[in-house]
């Protein structure tokens, strides 16, 4: 997927009924002054600029000097045993462990430049706690490696609103075409790349077609960045000069030779946080957010007082809305907090819209009939 720095801003969608015109200002974790504060008690954004402003370059080669490696630690994990429960999702993560280990310096430089930044890497870390469990979910029901929960942090900094210049959007940061490819609605009142249940169901069809076609996760990744056509060509670039085909023997990009190395150093850092002087919250090992149908046009303000959740909340777990409407579709669904689920289906069933108010009679016009056309 195509990726690249964009203005973080608050994410605030004007429309006009008439024109039904749709403006949306995206943000990104790569790009421009980071619109996020970290709270002890909770994440929400937007909030106040955080004091940390990291810019995460596009490649290690914008860095004059680099930075220095850092020794890698051991990052082997075993599984749980049975009588140690999960009870954070992080540990779940590091039990499904399946990708092979990248060695090199690429992703030691890529250890140390998120480690020398912590302001991001809480920023990465606090924005997937509403995520990072369904995302969990769904590759251990699929069998797919766990460290693919890393992927938005790479792709979009897990920011479901994020729009490269490419047009990439949402977490997995689709570009319009992948994205009409894998069903996701894009429309004037939905984009379903932004659609967090709906784009992270797409991204790992996606990801496991591209396994099938090349047999082979790292090939599979370098795809899904650099796209299937391209690997493919690479791939017979080497074969036709009798060499290896394997991810480290290809030929690509900067930025896709960096991909994975980022991901690699995020494994490294969870898989064995205090080798890295971090500590890193755990997440509960139970579901974030639930969903309900949404069987009527709704006004997204007036659903987050009914779910009494804040707005930016309630716009962080529903991002895939174009107008500030959530339409009547079988498609649509209302995604809230576990814990508000009950008292938002209550408050919906009892609220009434109110009465429109009538247009005022202009001075003149009261008593005048209406006009009957001509038979």
């Amino acid at each position: 997927m195509d990726r690249s720095p964009v203005v973080d801003m608050r994410i605030r969608v004007l429309a006009n009924a008439a024109t039904a015109a749709t403006l949306l200002l995206a943000s990104s974790v790569y790009g421009g002054p980071l619109d996020l504060a970290y709270r002890a008690d909770q994440f929400s954004y937007p909030i106040s600029k955080a004091a940390a402003n990291p810019k995460l370059p596009r490649s290690l080669d914008e860095y004059l000097p680099p930075p220095a490696p850092m020794a890698m630690p051991a990052i082997g994990v075993s599984n749980p045993t049975p009588d140690r429960p999960q009870h954070d999702v992080w540990d779940r993560v590091r039990a499904g462990f399946a990708l092979p280990a990248l060695e090199g310096a690429l992703v030691s430089n890529w250890q140390t430049w998120y480690v020398n930044r912590p302001q991001l890497l809480k920023v990465l870390l606090e924005r997937s706690r509403r995520y990072v469990f369904h995302v969990v979910e769904e590759l251990e029901k699929r069998g797919m490696p766990t460290e693919i929960v890393f992927l938005p942090m790479v792709e979009s900094g897990y920011n479901p609103m994020a729009l490269s210049s490419a047009k990439a959007s949402g977490l997995w940061q689709f570009i319009p075409s992948t994205g009409k490819e894998y069903k996701l609605e894009q429309g004037l009142l939905r984009d379903g790349r932004r659609d967090v249940i709906a784009s992270t169901a797409a991204a790992l069809d996606y990801l496991q077609s591209l396994h099938e076609r090349f047999g082979d996760w790292q090939l599979a990744l370098a795809a899904y960045n650099w796209g299937e056509g391209s690997v493919g060509k690479a791939i017979a670039r080497n074969k036709a000069k009798g060499l290896p085909t394997e991810y480290k023997t290809l030929s690509m990009p900067q930025e896709t030779r960096n991909y994975i190395p980022k991901l690699q150093a995020l494994k490294n850092i969870i898989a064995d946080p205090g080798a890295f002087k971090i500590e890193i919250e755990p997440v509960p090992n139970k579901p974030y957010f639930a969903t309900i149908a949404s069987d009527r046009y709704i006004d997204v303000d007036i659903a987050a007082k009914l779910a009494d959740v804040a707005l930016e909340e309630f716009l962080a777990l529903n991002p895939g809305n174009n107008l500030n409407l959530i339409s009547k579709s079988s498609r649509s669904q209302i995604v809230l907090p576990v814990e508000k689920m009950e008292s938002f289906r209550i408050n919906l069933e009892n609220y009434r819209e109110p009465p429109k108010r009538e247009k005022p009679v202009k001075d003149g016009q009261a008593g005048k009939k209406p006009r009957v056309p001509p038979n």
